[in-house]
């Protein structure tokens, strides 16, 4: 079979055999003839002759892998649909900051149990937690706080928000009381919390407010405006996991404060006679400590921070960075939140069938972003 082209070539394509679908198409003069294949010496008479061969199909592995690859793809779309949820990113994000809060609320659970809770507190933190008005306010922190923490996830799940709308409100209106009262109580303790440094009380006192006031704005906005009380919640869920993100910071600021070695937080005397209980010890470490009531000394003495030094210096070395972790923790998470708002803020506005507040949608209208509250 042979076709002529424009620039005086002709197109020859040989099939071998039905069987055999690899076919070699050649590109030769239209003067090229059957008797010119070879020359006298049998070399080609036409080397320069353009041969192009078809596309092979993917080797058997490369098969095996794309098809894990589109199982796997498959299994995350169908446990997104399960979920409801629409965007490409949401389950995962639902995952990593969801199972975070999770996790790091099951993991303090021991918390509950008050024996464990004086073991596992801050040394020296139970010289003030011991007194009726901070021990009651801090059982009532930990324990509603965790439940709380627990319980909040579940009003991130559109499943569950678009088809079992009572239980949402339910579930709503109980994480909005337990965290509210939680931090109330939270904020009573932060005046002796990780030693009552006024940066650490600061940050507490700041914290407490935001999570409130937006908890209390989204409470207004649940009937008025669904769009305004999905935001007002958000942040209100991501400033409460605050602590997760500051505790990692304390972590690794406590090492970097002890390795630097130049650390000092302020103590008082019956503080570190609480965590080292024995005087003998206090005089010799802390001359200036000696006094016949070491119980009940209201005297300030530098403690160094060190995480190699025992209970006393790994203590002081979580009161020195406490503040400076709240702090900047505070601002990850605030930048994050607005820019997560931003980013899905047109979601609400331009989706058929996914929008909050499916009786104000007109199909006819063209929805843009806008900035409520």
């Amino acid at each position: 079979m042979s076709s002529s082209v424009d620039d005086g070539y002709e197109l020859q394509s040989t099939l071998r055999s039905p069987t055999s679908f690899a076919k070699s198409e050649t590109f030769r003069p239209v003067s090229y003839t059957l008797s010119s294949i070879r020359k006298s010496d049998g070399s080609s008479n036409y080397g320069n002759a353009q041969t192009f061969q078809p596309p092979k199909f993917a080797e058997g592995r490369s098969r095996i892998g794309q098809n894990r690859q589109n199982r796997l793809l498959s299994f995350y779309q169908s446990l997104s649909w399960i979920f409801g949820f629409k965007e490409k990113f949401s389950l995962i994000l639902f995952f990593i900051c969801g199972g975070a809060l999770l996790g790091f609320c099951l993991a303090r659970a021991y918390l509950m149990n008050e024996k464990v809770m004086r073991e596992q507190t801050v040394p020296g933190e139970f010289r003030w937690f011991n007194l009726n008005i901070y021990r009651i306010n801090y059982i009532i922190h930990i324990y509603l706080t965790i439940v709380g923490g627990i319980l909040v996830g579940l009003q991130f799940l559109p499943t569950i928000r678009r088809k079992s709308v009572l239980l949402h409100r339910i579930n709503g209106y109980t994480c909005i009381i337990l965290l509210i009262v939680g931090n109330i109580c939270g904020g009573i303790i932060s005046r002796r919390a990780f030693g009552g440094e006024i940066n650490a009380q600061s940050a507490y006192y700041i914290l407490a407010i935001m999570l409130i006031f937006s908890a209390l704005m989204g409470y207004r906005n649940v009937k008025r405006n669904t769009r305004a009380h999905r935001k007002w919640m958000l942040r209100s869920v991501v400033y409460f996991s605050v602590v997760i993100s500051a505790r990692l910071i304390m972590l690794a600021s406590r090492l970097i404060v002890s390795n630097i070695g130049t650390y000092y937080s302020l103590w008082r005397c019956d503080e570190v006679f609480f965590v080292l209980n024995d005087e003998t010890k206090l005089v010799q470490q802390f001359p200036q400590c000696s006094s016949s009531t070491p119980s009940d000394n209201g005297l300030y003495v530098p403690v160094h921070a060190s995480i190699y030094e025992g209970k006393l210096g790994t203590a002081a070395a979580v009161r020195v960075v406490q503040g400076m972790a709240l702090w900047i923790a505070t601002i990850i998470h605030m930048a994050l939140v607005e820019a997560y708002i931003r980013s899905t803020e047109s979601a609400n506005y331009q989706r058929h069938g996914f929008v909050l507040e499916a009786r104000d949608f007109d199909s006819e209208k063209i929805y843009s972003p806008r900035n409520i509250y």
